[in-house]
């Protein structure tokens, strides 16, 4: 008598070998392609019970093809499809989720924060927000990344963009950073306004709760993507453009000019081998010899009276190590909140009329956190700020993009744990309470890491 199926549910650890007859609702491949891969898929079976052999559902088990594995292929009408389960981003912010369970995440684009295409570490960045408007920070990473950009560029319409993202890692909260979701490697599936009956389920309940969702991208040329409606550049986007994260570490061993975003605090006003201001025409703000007015420019700008700018170098610590940084005129005013010519004129009525001398109100810029993009310049030994600020959301984002860079190293080990495994498992003796019915249509493991698998099976 040919033996019954087992369910799924019923799995808890006691049988080492067992008989399903189950679906095939999801598969991906993870190795390097055309030398060492292996199917990594999700089961469902007739009870709509799934199991993996990795988390990417809640059973507490998850199944190993061994040598003595047999997969055959079978009528299955009574199995159904792949359902999602979505997590509420509510939950996902208030911390209740199972860490390291992957999970499938839906919503609409509220805000592009940034994205990053060159180098390494392609990513973007964005807001999702669900049914219950609550927001969730969604990072998608290399392919995904680019999927969605080029979604972006070539979308003409000016609806809502609605997003769901299949297997989503979640990343707990850190300190201020709150929890967010990204795509888990090869694992996940990126689907953008296609007619899915999910999205399409999605749209009806926004619809129903009475939930506005105005927003709409209109590409203009080919690489650039400009946001209309309630999606807008964001200031994070347009301060950070394509730069990479680093460390100090990274700037002092860096031998080619780049440009890059950090987070350091100052530390020190560095008055080594130059003066903290110059003088400067007012036209072209390039220095001037003159030290009197008035005089001309060598652009040719007449300049009734001298003025001053700031050019100043700080010493910027992170992590206990430390460079210098230049600071120029712009940046000087935002942070210290005066010019350097009234600056210079409260120093001269306190009776210091030496220009060489660092004046106190400098001393403000003192234990200053701030998130900066730099060119680094290692002719100079220093590295020109071209942006700061001391936005805690900006000097988040940066702190999140060098954790993520971390854990993208580790992401293979964390999230794809068979990967360091032969493709054919160690063969095992065979057991007298596998299949005993006659099967002449079977397939070998070897056929299980073929480029697709088009039909469903059983096992």
């Amino acid at each position: 008598m040919a033996r019954s199926p087992d369910k799924i549910k019923s799995i808890d650890g006691s049988k080492e070998t067992l008989k399903l007859s189950v679906r095939i609702s999801d598969l991906w491949f993870i190795g390097t392609p055309n030398k060492s891969e292996q199917a990594e898929m999700v089961f469902v079976d007739s009870d709509g019970d799934e199991i993996h052999a990795y988390r990417v559902c809640d059973h507490q088990f998850k199944l190993v093809f061994i040598g003595v594995t047999v997969v055959r292929e079978c009528v299955l009408e009574d199995i159904p499809f792949r359902k999602y389960r979505f997590a509420g981003f509510a939950d996902v912010v208030a911390g209740q989720f199972e860490p390291r369970l992957l999970v499938d995440v839906i919503g609409v684009v509220e805000e592009v924060v940034f994205r990053q295409v060159s180098g390494k570490g392609r990513r973007v960045v964005f807001k999702l927000k669900d049914l219950s408007q609550q927001l969730l920070s969604c990072t998608l990473w290399d392919d995904y990344c680019l999927q969605f950009l080029k979604f972006l560029d070539d979308y003409e319409g000016d609806g809502p963009i609605r997003v769901l993202l299949t297997h989503g890692r979640i990343k707990e909260a850190q300190g201020s950073y709150p929890p967010s979701v990204s795509n888990s490697f090869k694992a996940s599936k990126l689907i953008i306004n296609q007619p899915v009956m999910e999205i399409q389920e999605f749209n009806e309940r926004l619809a129903e709760l009475g939930i506005e969702a105005r927003s709409g991208f209109k590409s203009h040329g080919e690489g650039s993507t400009q946001l209309s409606g309630s999606i807008q550049l964001s200031s994070k986007e347009s301060f950070f453009g394509k730069a990479e994260a680093k460390t100090i570490a990274d700037i002092n061993t860096i031998s080619e000019e780049i440009v890059c975003v950090i987070v350091g605090t100052i530390t020190r006003i560095v008055l080594d081998n130059h003066s903290w201001c110059y003088t400067a025409c007012i036209r072209c703000h390039k220095k001037s010899d003159a030290e009197m007015a008035p005089f001309t420019c060598a652009c040719g700008k007449y300049n009734k009276e001298v003025v001053l700018r700031y050019r100043l170098e700080v010493m910027i610590n992170q992590r206990n190590e430390s460079t210098k940084f230049l600071l120029w005129d712009r940046e000087c005013n935002e942070l210290i909140g005066q010019s350097a010519d009234a600056v210079n004129k409260l120093k001269i009525e306190d009776g210091d009329v030496d220009l060489n001398v660092s004046p106190q109100t400098l001393d403000k810029l003192l234990g200053y956190e701030l998130a900066f993009k730099i060119k680094v310049q290692p002719k100079f030994k220093n590295s020109a700020v071209l942006k700061c600020s001391a936005d805690s959301s900006l000097i988040n984002v940066v702190m999140d993009m060098l954790a993520d860079v971390e854990q993208s190293l580790s992401v293979i080990a964390n999230h794809d744990p068979l990967l360091g495994l032969p493709l054919t498992p160690t063969k095992r003796q065979s057991f007298q309470d596998c299949d005993d019915e006659a099967g002449t249509s079977q397939i070998s493991l070897a056929h299980l890491s073929s480029n697709k698998l088009k039909k469903h099976g059983a096992i």
